[in-house]
């Protein structure tokens, strides 16, 4: 079964992620939870997870000229 749209994000509200913002770790939750912390929209984190997001997190961070406070790296824990 396939699903699209806000039925494949209301299973994801329930996977549990670790946060962490370079290399420091920032916690664990759900994206709903993490987003709070981390003070950005919850869609953020949704697109975070993707490889896209994550090589453009590491072409950041390798350049020296731009400054970040880190990007943001999740890590699932547990899948519900």
């Amino acid at each position: 079964m396939i699903l699209a749209g806000r039925e494949r994000d209301a299973i994801m509200i329930m996977s549990i992620y670790a946060a962490y913002r370079g290399d420091h770790y920032i916690g664990e939750g759900t994206l709903t939870e993490l987003a709070k912390v981390l003070k950005v929209k919850r869609q953020t984190l949704v697109w975070a997870r993707y490889p896209a997001a994550r090589k453009r997190v590491e072409q950041t961070e390798e350049n020296p000229k731009l400054k970040s406070k880190g990007g943001i790296h999740l890590v699932l824990l547990e899948e519900r």
